[in-house]
């Protein structure tokens, strides 16, 4: 495979993080950085569900595991999982019953579409994407993602949206004080 000079890598690696921190999905505490690669998780804040025995529970915080190994940018170079549940047809939630686990596995495009142009920052809004618009002509194969995909094809986000009286709900973003701000009163 394919790889950038270490220190090219390196500085790519930091841009890229520096990138995704300003989307304001990346969890700090979890960075833990290697020789070959890093790791991490981002909370993606998106309107997805999850199922609690039969019923549909909305879900607006999303956590998923990412691995960048020193191919990375090239195809091959980054992994990542599903931390949390979620009902969903293109991926495979961690928990498929009580007591059973998954793989939190994720069928996305954008690995089979990767480039070395590719970045996180892409990556997190796909990721965003999926969650909001699921697609169920192209689902995992198990049970769960399955069942997901058959109800997609019957409902849209928006339908199930109104069955559950979900309201939009803005994610608020953290706003930056300014500190060269001189407020005068009169």
């Amino acid at each position: 495979m394919p790889e950038l000079p270490y220190e090219i890598w390196k500085d790519r690696i930091e841009n890229e993080l520096m990138n995704i921190n300003k989307l304001n999905v990346l969890e700090e505490n979890t960075i833990i950085k290697g020789e070959t690669s890093i790791e991490f998780t981002i909370n993606i804040k998106a309107l997805g569900l999850i199922k609690n025995k039969e019923e549909l529970v909305p879900q607006r915080s999303h956590r998923i595991f990412l691995k960048i190994n020193r191919s990375f940018p090239y195809p091959g170079g980054i992994d990542f999982s599903w931390l949390t549940n979620i009902f969903h047809p293109n991926i495979h939630p961690v928990q498929t019953s009580p007591g059973g686990s998954g793989t939190g596995y994720i069928c996305l495009n954008v690995l089979k579409k990767w480039s070395r142009l590719s970045d996180l920052e892409t990556t997190a809004k796909a990721l965003k994407s999926l969650v909001e618009n699921p697609n169920p002509d192209d689902p995992l194969n198990y049970p769960p993602c399955l069942e997901a995909s058959e109800l997609f094809k019957k409902k849209s986000m928006a339908d199930i949206k109104e069955e559950l009286n979900i309201t939009e709900e803005k994610v608020e973003e953290k706003e930056e004080e300014d500190e060269d701000v001189l407020i005068i009163e009169d």
